[in-house]
């Protein structure tokens, strides 16, 4: 009965697997699904608050953080503050071809979705992860600003594979 059992187990393990990986490899959104041509003049502002990293972009750094490795940061200040720690910078962010949707809200709230490869510059040398990324952004007075980001590191298939494998 017990070997019947972790038989099912590791069955529904490998299914489960199967799909997370399929879906791992669907990152390109469906064409013409969202809006994406709405608010012209918006999505220009919001691309460049998303390309600062400064407290400019911040409304009273009302920001909320969670990196790809689960740390959640709140406010500009203890985000940057986990990246000094670990003297780390970020070398280069490369947008994925395709995979970045920015939806516009009323005129006062977006959502942008994408997918990165990001390499961080560490004592101990380059550092590449992979990360899809979700950030928020509101309007105030005429501004826009980021209010919230989540980040979350792309499994490899072994990865994947090994978490499949934990009890």
């Amino acid at each position: 009965m017990k070997q019947q059992y972790n038989n099912i187990m590791k069955l529904l393990t490998l299914i489960i697997l199967i799909v997370i990986s399929t879906n791992v490899k669907a990152q390109i959104p469906p064409a013409g699904k969202y809006d994406t041509s709405n608010y012209l003049t918006e999505r220009k502002a919001i691309e460049l608050v998303s390309s600062k990293m400064d407290t400019s972009q911040f409304l009273n750094d009302d920001m909320i953080a969670v990196g790809p490795e689960g740390k959640v940061s709140y406010g500009f200040e203890e985000w940057k503050k986990g990246f000094t720690d670990k003297n780390a910078t970020f070398k280069s962010i490369t947008p994925r071809l395709g995979t970045t949707i920015l939806r516009i809200y009323n005129g006062d709230a977006a959502v942008k979705n994408m997918v990165l490869d990001v390499v961080f510059a560490t004592p101990g040398g380059d550092f590449s992860i992979t990360v899809v990324r979700t950030e928020t952004y509101i309007k105030r007075n005429g501004r826009w600003y980021f209010v919230s980001g989540q980040g979350t590191k792309l499994a490899t298939k072994e990865e994947l594979e090994a978490m499949g494998k934990k009890k």
